[in-house]
């Protein structure tokens, strides 16, 4: 902050004449009291419009103060994000800032910005810690243009009152976020009910042209090489099921986002039956698109945007010839994986059943291998060969796999699928290696499916490293 001028040299800038004889230029005026022409011109501009008000220095306190306001509106703002927690709905400051500009009266009849309702309540005490999160703009966010181009479908379970665990199916537009079918059901996820939610949206909205879904078997069985009831009938209506990437939910965020909202609101509402449970999500279809104001469509509600942008349905059947292509290529890709990597035709589940060759029928080279089922953990991402722990990217936790160890091969992959998610040659050869533990990514001719951003650069590096020793040591490289 600079010191201002004292009244003394104010009243020489003032009083300063440069007609009179032997006068100093104003340059050199200035040079001699070590101040600027502009701050000489300024105050000689004051004093003809201020008169004696120049010989002191204009008051530093803001034109337009900070608001401040009573305990009224922060009682108000207080009440407000209790009610809103108590009914199960978000109660950020964007939330509460929208639910006090619908109010009949609000104190002072002003509502503070969303900023100031964040800063008045962290005042009081009322906010909730949150862990950092990874920033937004490091995300690829991926939506359509139109309202009905693409729906996004996915359930949760959910334990009633009762003991029971139901089933909660959550189908929504990707564009406008509208909620065209949210519904609940008595059975585990199976194709019926997802049958039935579609149904109904469908009678009500019209076939979009695209479902995205994940890869359930209750929703899309185009990966296993069949097509299921579920793909008949949406192809019937001309609509296009997709899926999302094994392992990767985050190709279904939008809906995996709204699962939080909707299981926070039946938890605070506690439905005790199947009776309960489907009125409240009456209720809260009804809320979350037309009262909940939306981050992701700049603070409008799902219906406005639904009403506001084109509608692009399907316009006519899709003919089963393209699905059963669809089909047949996820099955080509498969195989054409499992001959590279020389796997059994046998498969073992997630239960631990063995399933019959089936789509494996084609001759592969069988070889004595030892297949066991394996689980990887998220907070232990590692699997073992001969007492070595090798560390797996996050993309592979909370899964099972079949392992299949050959003479000449380490196979990881998926048993429901037979999609091979890891390999690598044996012998085992690791660049990094600390005690028993050994990094995937140094390891050579490593394969990994849909790895981390981070686990694909490390190992881009090694790969480097490997070109690098195998020009300067070509020897330790040679097959035998």
């Amino acid at each position: 902050m600079s010191t201002p001028l004292p009244p003394r040299l104010r009243a020489m800038i003032i009083n300063y004449d440069p007609t009179q004889p032997d006068a100093l230029t104003i340059s050199e005026f200035c040079k001699a009291q070590k101040i600027s022409r502009s701050i000489f011109y300024r105050i000689r501009s004051r004093a003809e419009s201020e008169a004696a008000s120049a010989l002191h220095p204009r008051s530093r306190a803001p034109r337009n103060p900070t608001r401040q306001y009573g305990p009224d509106v922060v009682n108000e703002l207080v009440r407000i994000r209790k009610q809103l927690k108590h009914d199960g709905w978000d109660y950020g400051p964007k939330t509460i800032h929208y639910e006090a500009t619908i109010l009949d009266a609000f104190p002072g009849g002003q509502v503070p910005s969303v900023a100031t309702i964040g800063r008045l309540l962290a005042a009081v005490g009322q906010v909730d810690r949150n862990p950092r999160k990874r920033p937004k703009s490091s995300y690829l966010p991926f939506a359509r243009s139109t309202a009905m181009a693409l729906w996004q479908l996915d359930a949760f379970e959910f334990r009633t009152g009762d003991g029971k665990v139901r089933t909660v199916y959550q189908l929504l537009d990707d564009a406008t976020r509208y909620d065209v079918g949210s519904w609940a059901y008595q059975h585990h996820e199976n194709s019926h009910d997802a049958h039935d939610v579609l149904t109904r949206a469908i009678e009500q909205h019209g076939p979009p042209r695209e479902l995205l879904s994940d890869n359930s078997k209750a929703f899309n069985q185009l990966r296993t090489g069949t097509i299921g009831a579920v793909e008949i009938y949406l192809a019937s209506k001309g609509t296009m099921p997709i899926t999302g990437i094994p392992g990767r939910p985050t190709t279904q965020g939008k809906n995996e986002r709204s699962h939080q909202t909707l299981q926070r609101f039946l938890k605070a509402n506690k439905p005790q039956n199947l009776s309960e449970l489907r009125k409240l999500i009456q209720r809260y279809r009804g809320h979350y698109n037309r009262r909940r104001p939306h981050q992701a469509l700049n603070q409008a509600t799902p219906e406005i945007a639904w009403q506001t942008l084109e509608h692009t349905p399907a316009t006519e059947p899709i003919h089963l010839s393209v699905l059963e292509a669809k089909a047949a290529q996820y099955v080509q890709h498969r195989r054409l994986k499992h001959l590279a990597v020389g796997t059994a035709p046998m498969v073992v589940s997630k239960t631990g059943k063995v399933i019959e060759a089936g789509l494996f029928a084609e001759p592969a080279t069988v070889v004595a291998a030892d297949q066991i089922l394996i689980e990887i953990k998220k907070d232990q991402r590692k699997v073992f060969y001969q007492g070595q722990h090798i560390s797996v990217p996050s993309s592979l936790a909370d899964r099972q796999y079949a392992r299949i160890v050959t003479e000449d091969e380490f196979v990881l992959f998926d048993p429901d699928t037979g999609e091979v998610v890891m390999s690598f040659p044996l012998p085992l050869t690791a660049l990094y290696k600390s005690g028993k533990l050994i990094a995937s990514y140094s390891i050579r001719g490593i394969y990994m499916v849909n790895a981390t951003v981070n686990w694909e650069r490390k190992a881009e590096r090694y790969r480097k490293e490997y070109e690098l020793r195998q020009q300067q040591m070509p020897e330790l490289f040679l097959q035998e």
